[in-house]
């Protein structure tokens, strides 16, 4: 079900990996499908997002601000090294004002590769 984003943070999803030792190579894909919410107001939509390490409030690994007129498909693939055992991801988005709506697919997805 579609929904609008608002200037709060919506965690869209979490991942955790575990199994990592300092050196492993840590890939994490994301993907949001999403539209403006006001079309009739003639305004691109806006749409911020960030991944944060170990938790929703944590520290911010990535930021992007994204707009579209219409519909948007925002994807990205990002890397990282491991330096612990286990390693969570959460991706948060908001629209500060509210021209953002999701509506899917979403996803977050995590692998972790040994040297």
């Amino acid at each position: 079900m579609p929904f609008r984003l608002g200037p709060e943070p919506i965690v869209l999803g979490t991942v955790k990996l575990a199994a990592i030792a300092p050196g492993d190579r840590i890939v994490v894909r994301l993907e949001i499908g999403w539209a403006n919410a006001d079309l009739d107001a003639w305004d691109s939509g806006e749409m911020e997002m960030m991944l944060r390490e170990d938790g929703p409030d944590g520290k911010v690994v990535y930021w992007n601000m994204e707009s579209c007129f219409a519909k948007g498909r925002s994807s990205e693939q990002l890397t990282f090294t491991g330096t612990g055992p286990e390693q969570t991801y959460c991706l948060v988005v908001r629209s500060h004002e509210s021209r953002a709506l999701i509506i899917g697919p979403y996803s977050l997805q995590g692998s972790v590769y040994a040297p």
